[in-house]
């Protein structure tokens, strides 16, 4: 996978607390400090991974156990990347983080959950995930059932599996828990600033979709099919049914991109723009009249595009297969089009695209 280049963070508002950490100026992942911690340092690709995968829980367990709304559990991944951006993976459990994101989320979003129900519903869920890790290494004659992968369990004990998965409110464990997740959610506080008006990029997202729709600037790059009864599909029609598409593929990236770190990278308008672009790519959608994307995306720049394009479309290239893989050439080749449009050769640079 390629390396992410460094750059500037978007601007955080300063923290009345002199004792707030804040992000890095500039985002490297070669940098971060799970990648630079001793002695134990991770590879970039393995703390992309403990993101992907710690992100998926959040959306699991928020949306499934606890019914949180999306902006709720949107909110809880930014506060997770944020943490990961001043704290190591070694030195602070990725489950029980993941569970204060979702307590202080939903506290910020006006959707609160009790802190009992959560540590119940996470704990059952991450239980779950260790029992079903254990019954397949068991499959494939692996180690002791009642010991839990070291990837899975706390930095500071192992965690031993008795076949439940529910926490009782009386043990050790729950007592452990609670006070841990209490911690967290301050220091999370701390390391973000205490800056808690999160922007998303579903909100951009739809502007930039009806400001598309309003001045009818987006057509079908071939005209859909006939009827079943062999007449054609009237104007109107295709309209609704272009920017029905274009929204509901941009959330689909919007959502996607909640797995990558790209909330540190780039303001979420920005995001909402490449989301759009895609969208229109993977839906066979172009400008009308010849014209070029850029003109249509303002506030944004083609290196800008290419690298966020690039960025989620390896994220989902694995699970889209050949289509995924041939979506993504074509995205690499039409932005390289756009940087040399654009005059990006004639400093002698090649664009950027991962």
């Amino acid at each position: 996978m390629a390396t992410i280049p460094p750059r500037p963070l978007p601007p955080t508002p300063p923290s009345t607390d002199l004792l707030a950490p804040v992000l890095p100026s500039t985002f490297d992942e070669n940098h971060l400090p799970s990648v630079l911690h001793q002695p134990d340092p991770m590879t970039p690709e393995a703390e992309r991974q403990a993101r992907r995968r710690t992100v998926r829980f959040l959306e699991e367990a928020g949306q499934r156990h606890l019914r949180l709304p999306r902006v709720a559990i949107a909110t809880a991944t930014v506060f997770f990347h944020r943490f990961y951006a001043k704290h190591c993976f070694q030195q602070h459990d990725r489950f029980e983080v993941a569970m204060a994101c979702l307590l202080l989320a939903g506290k910020t979003e006006e959707s609160p959950k009790k802190l009992d129900l959560v540590i119940r519903e996470c704990w059952k869920l991450r239980r779950r995930a260790q029992q079903q890790q254990q019954q397949q290494r068991l499959s494939q004659g692996g180690e002791s059932p009642n010991t839990a992968s070291p990837s899975m369990a706390s930095p500071t004990s192992a965690v031993h599996l008795d076949g439940s998965t529910q926490l009782d409110p009386k043990s050790e464990e729950y007592v452990r828990l609670k006070e841990r997740v209490l911690l967290l959610e301050r220091v999370i506080l701390h390391t973000i600033g205490f800056e808690l008006d999160i922007s998303h990029p579903y909100k951009y997202l739809a502007e930039c979709v009806q400001s598309l729709n309003v001045k009818r600037l987006l057509e079908y790059a071939s005209p859909p099919p006939p009827k079943p009864d062999g007449s054609n599909v009237s104007r109107t029609s295709q309209n609704t049914q272009l920017f029905q598409d274009l929204f509901q593929y941009a959330m689909n990236f919007a959502n996607d991109s909640m797995h990558t770190s790209l909330c540190l990278q780039f303001p979420s308008s920005q995001i909402a723009m490449a989301c759009v672009y895609l969208s229109a790519k993977y839906c066979n959608i172009r400008p009308v009249g010849g014209r070029h994307w850029m003109e249509l995306l303002e506030g944004i720049t083609v290196e800008d595009l290419g690298c966020i394009s690039v960025q989620i479309l390896e994220l989902v290239q694995p699970r889209r297969g050949a289509e995924g893989e041939a979506a993504l050439k074509r995205v690499r080749r039409d932005l390289e089009e756009m940087g040399k449009e654009s005059g990006g050769e004639k400093d002698g640079k090649r664009l950027k695209t991962g």
